[in-house]
């Protein structure tokens, strides 16, 4: 069960979570929780679309003053459901009634196992009907899109455009799909060219909520993941590394350097991660002497490792240096010059001095 459609993100982790102990609770056979989650879930389904879009005459307030029967009378004169599925929800009419042992024995309430049957049944024709209402009400959703980028070469230079007609809660979904994409190895992956570009564009536009849910993936995959996928979360997401508590980020951070320092002597991989400007993103993160220590280290190793007929390090040290504000400037050229030899750091700066590897 999918409650993608649901616009708040906690909301929707609520939902998810009742259909999930739902599930549970039918496959024991405990009737009464069938009941009472199945009419919790519909009743708060029902609210948030009539809250979203109110019929005709009615405020957002009186639709929340609503119980469970008069929201499903609302959507049957709606045409949000059919009167067959409306018939089918008495079985739900007086669910609230259960909560109460007290008002279940006064309202003689009677119920079993095929009434429960019945309300999950229910439960699942509303959501699926609801889902369709909400996304011709919202415009295309995040499976439109990313069928369309997929298959059409033209949509890619209107994609601001598109989003126009994508709800918010749909773009959120949107976002997460390219980011799995970028993570996905598998020989179905989805055909998607540069999704960076199209995550880059809907991070203005998406909850907060939903880039902390992915910083907190990179974390995971620090502690259980491959290196490429640190460095693949790390690619789409540092700009947002502000979001994460000052620990998470120093983690991350001394993670990605650390990586860059092994691989200092590997040429394609340092110019891979130098095309992606990833050494010009550490220097608004300097914040802890750990980090500090490990990035010059970093800048040791650049060093090092130049050829007088390679540029690729003098392009990436002025990444590095450019990523830092004046007077650490300094700070790096006098670590070099106190803990690199001067057969590495004299020929290395005459060349960067003259500033020929520069693109003009």
């Amino acid at each position: 069960m999918k409650f993608d459609f649901i616009t708040d993100e906690k909301f929707r982790d609520i939902l998810e979570r009742d259909f999930e102990e739902l599930t549970k609770c039918l496959e024991s056979e405990c009737s009464k929780s069938v009941l009472i989650l199945s009419g919790s879930i519909i009743e708060a389904i029902l609210s948030d679309y009539f809250s979203s879009f109110p019929p005709e005459g009615k405020t957002k307030k009186k639709i929340l003053s609503f119980d469970l029967y008069q929201l499903i009378e609302l959507a049957e004169g709606n045409k949000l459901i059919s009167k067959s599925t409306k018939d089918l929800s008495t079985v739900l009419k007086n669910y609230r009634n259960l909560i109460h042992p007290g008002r279940e024995i006064r309202k003689n309430e009677t119920f079993d196992f095929d009434t429960a049957v019945v309300a999950k049944s229910l439960l699942n024709i509303i959501v699926k009907e609801i889902r369709e209402n909400y996304l011709n009400n919202l415009g295309y959703s995040a499976s439109d899109l990313i069928s369309k980028l997929e298959s059409d070469a033209l949509s890619k230079t209107i994609f601001e455009k598109l989003l126009i007609k994508v709800h918010k809660s749909e773009k959120g979904n949107l976002y997460s799909i390219l980011i799995e994409n970028e993570l996905d190895e598998s020989p179905f992956a989805r055909n998607i060219s540069n999704p960076k570009r199209y995550i880059s564009i809907l991070k203005s536009q998406i909850d907060r909520e939903i880039v902390e849910k992915q910083l907190k993936k990179l974390i995971n995959k620090i502690e259980t993941g491959k290196q490429w996928e640190v460095i693949t979360y790390y690619d789409l997401l540092h700009q947002e590394l502000n979001y994460s508590n000052e620990e998470d980020i120093e983690l991350i951070i001394l993670y990605v350097i650390n990586v860059f320092i092994e691989q200092a002597s590997q040429e394609s991989e340092i110019e891979r991660y130098k095309n992606l400007n990833l050494f010009s993103t550490f220097g608004a993160y300097l914040t802890t002497e750990s980090i500090k220590l490990e990035f010059l280290k970093l800048i040791y190793k650049i060093v090092i490792n130049f050829d007088k007929d390679n540029y690729l390090y003098l392009t990436v040290y002025d990444q590095l240096l450019n990523s830092v504000t004046s007077d650490k400037k300094d700070k790096i050229k006098d670590y070099v010059t106190n803990n690199v030899s001067s057969y590495f750091y004299e020929k290395f700066y005459k060349k960067y001095d003259s500033g020929d590897f520069l693109p003009f």
